[in-house]
């Protein structure tokens, strides 16, 4: 959209168009028509700046000018009309209304409304008012003239022409026709009644009853035009102020809002989204100044003040008890509502701070099933937040509720990284524990045999085809060892054939590795209502509670339950063996930061599952690990 033109670059050709600046003037743009005066100003509340005659210069009104000979054109329109119905109401009144008057009042007033209509076009102001007054002055004295002159009760449609002369040319425009009109009337009444005299006392007495008449009438018509126009740059100057204002804040607002949404950072969304709601009720100065806000969150202790503005509490210093007052009801409810006289509700009545207001406005931050807190505002004013102020609050408080949800979830993906890395950094300490304890002392104890198998080469061969035989069968050992460790590192089977057939495959290998027996009870159906994630968690869990029961638990056997239960998806690992205490473990694998059961829990809790442990010494063990379906 182009920018309007500032009122220095208009100006008017010789023709009287206006244009901007020193460009080519637009045909057929006058004062009369230009858009910006009918957009901004209105036809009758613009003072253009015109080069003939006297004119507006800095700020001073001339009496004469277009806009104020167009007002006085209406005005003198309104008048005439008022006349010309009055007229025919007073005949009436008077009994002398007859059909030559209505026919002669109805002519006149269409000629006039015709000509009044032209002048608003392009018709020259000039030549216009004149035909005008030549007919106000004809048709006024012919009324008089056939409604008995001077027994007429109608002389006042001889004002019709002075007072429509004066509020197009000033007052004194209007005493000249006045004038004009008086010594027509006394020459007139001259011919009608053949006295002389009627002349010479006429003219001075009509002028003396009518002029100052007509003189009051156009100097009262132009003091309203004058205050019309008075007021109409008043409030034009109040509503430019206003819109700067108002555009001036929605540009701050829009800054603000787009700071809050862009921040990561919770602290910073929390300062930032307080500061914009005291911008956008205007507290600089006047009477919101005194708004005051804050962020209050729900803990396991009640509600706590994350946040505040303009209230004297130390973050984080106040908890104060839920029970069942305005926060909560806003919590429930989850929409904006206002309580009056916060010391009557029996949970804002515990914050000190806020003694000496009288209102509160309470928006709740959630989104979904998620919520974040509340932002309450409260102000001395009673009623102060009417329908727009929560209006506007609650708009701000949607975005202070998204940008919030964004800076959680940033902190949960920054966790959830750590947690994986962490995850990847404990798997490479597990594999290379599993290859030290087991394929490198393996290799280890092979290399010697070897050396002593060449030693008894030579001495006896047939104890040497026996060391060789153990010195194969381990290595074999060693290499069904490795491709578990591969298998538990990378299933390929899981993605490719699902999470059942790698229960298997691990059954079989553990099996065939550690002779270690691993009985299944499965649900194939379940197995496929779940994505590979879950899959991967289930393996993993499965996998590394198996090992702990052949490493740890001394076990004879291991059963492996998969079943539904609800919406949830539950996996049983149980064993006979020896057990254990589950706190002390606990304890224990939270100092020493291995994979264990600690990484068993991390794992379900990036599926948002849960795992329960159930052991006793010389009872056994069970694992439950529940995942959503």
């Amino acid at each position: 959209m182009e920018p309007l033109p500032a009122a220095r670059d208009l100006c008017f050709d010789d023709a009287g168009r206006i244009h901007l600046g020193s460009a080519e003037p637009s045909a057929n743009l006058s004062p009369r028509n230009h858009p910006i005066s009918s957009l901004l100003f209105g036809e009758t509340a613009l003072h253009w700046l015109h080069p003939w005659g006297t004119e507006y210069h800095m700020g001073m009104q001339a009496s004469r000018s277009p806009a104020r000979t167009q007002d006085g054109l209406i005005l003198a329109s309104i008048l005439r009309g008022a006349f010309l119905f009055g007229l025919p109401l007073l005949a009436g009144y008077a009994g002398i209304l007859t059909r030559p008057l209505i026919l002669l009042l109805g002519i006149w007033a269409l000629l006039t409304l015709a000509l009044s209509l032209a002048q608003l076009g392009d018709w020259p102001d000039g030549q216009g008012l004149g035909i005008i007054t030549t007919l106000d002055l004809a048709f006024g004295s012919i009324t008089v003239l056939i409604s008995g002159y001077l027994q007429s009760p109608l002389w006042a449609s001889l004002l019709v022409a002075p007072v429509g002369v004066g509020l197009r040319m000033g007052v004194w425009g209007g005493l000249a026709i006045g004038t004009v009109v008086a010594l027509l009337s006394a020459l007139l009444g001259t011919a009608a009644q053949g006295d002389p005299m009627l002349a010479l006392v006429g003219a001075p007495a009509f002028a003396l009853g009518v002029l100052p008449f007509a003189a009051l009438l156009t100097s009262q018509g132009h003091a309203a035009l004058d205050r019309l126009r008075e007021s109409g740059a008043a409030k034009l100057a109040e509503v430019e102020r206003a819109r700067a204002e108002e555009r001036r804040r929605a540009h701050e607002l829009f800054r603000m809002a787009a700071e809050i949404n862009a921040s990561l950072d919770i602290n910073t969304v929390v300062d930032q989204a307080l500061e914009l709601c005291s911008r956008a009720l205007g507290a600089n100065g006047g009477e919101p100044y005194r708004l005051a806000s804050a962020l209050v969150i729900l803990t396991k202790q009640g509600f706590r003040i994350f946040a505040a503005r303009n209230l004297e509490i130390e973050p984080t210093a106040l908890v104060f008890s839920t029970q069942g007052g305005a926060l909560s009801r806003a919590l429930v409810r989850g929409d904006v509502h206002t309580v009056l006289y916060p010391e009557n509700d029996p949970e804002l009545s515990q914050i000190p701070q806020l003694e000496g207001h009288a209102e509160v406005l309470i928006a709740p931050l959630a989104h979904g099933l998620e919520t974040y807190g509340l932002l309450f505002f409260c102000h001395p004013t009673p009623r102060f937040f009417d329908r727009d102020r929560q209006e506007l609050l609650a708009s701000i408080a949607q975005q202070v509720t998204i940008a919030l949800q964004n800076a959680h979830l940033y902190e949960d993906l920054a966790a959830e990284k750590e947690r994986i890395s962490e995850l990847q950094e404990e798997a490479r300490k597990k594999l290379a524990r599993d290859l030290h304890d087991g394929p490198t002392q393996t290799m280890a104890a092979i290399t010697m045999r070897v050396n002593h198998a060449r030693r008894l080469m030579g001495r006896d061969r047939e104890q040497a085809a026996q060391e060789l035989t153990r010195i194969e069968d381990m290595a074999r050992q060693t290499t069904r060892e490795i491709r578990h460790m591969l298998f538990t590192l990378r299933p390929l089977i899981l993605e490719s054939q699902g999470l059942a057939a790698a229960l298997y495959q691990l059954s079989e290998k553990m099996r065939e590795t550690h002779h270690q027996r691993v009985l299944l009870d499965l649900n194939p159906d379940l197995v496929d209502e779940l994505d590979m994630a879950k899959q991967g968690v289930i393996f993993y869990v499965a996998e590394e509670a198996i090992n702990n029961a052949r490493k740890h638990a001394a076990a004879e056997h291991i059963w492996v339950r998969l079943r539904r239960e609800g919406d949830t998806c539950l996996l049983e690992v149980e064993d006979d063996g020896v057990g254990f205490n589950v706190g002390a473990v606990d304890s224990d694998y939270a100092q020493r930061g291995s994979l264990g059961m600690v990484t068993m829990r991390e794992r379900a809790e990036l599926v948002n599952g849960s795992l329960h442990i159930e052991s006793a010494e010389g009872k056994g063990t069970c694992i439950r690990l529940s995942v959503p379906c």
